[in-house]
């Protein structure tokens, strides 16, 4: 419900990378982004540098 939230307000997107945290794993996040055809990415295990665009605008 969230991402539907989001894509009404900035769109639909064409790639969303996450970490590789379980949550973006599921078999429901898969199929989510499968029927929206968005393109999911995951950073590379252990990589800090990777996320840090991602991290940086998660920043509080």
């Amino acid at each position: 419900v969230h991402w539907l939230s989001c894509m009404e307000v900035l769109g639909l997107p064409q790639t969303i990378k996450t970490d590789n945290g379980p949550n973006y794993r599921t078999k429901l996040t898969i199929a989510f982004c499968e029927k929206w055809n968005i393109n999911l990415v995951h950073g590379i295990p252990y990589n800090s540098t990777g996320q840090a665009v991602v991290e940086r605008s998660h920043r509080t």
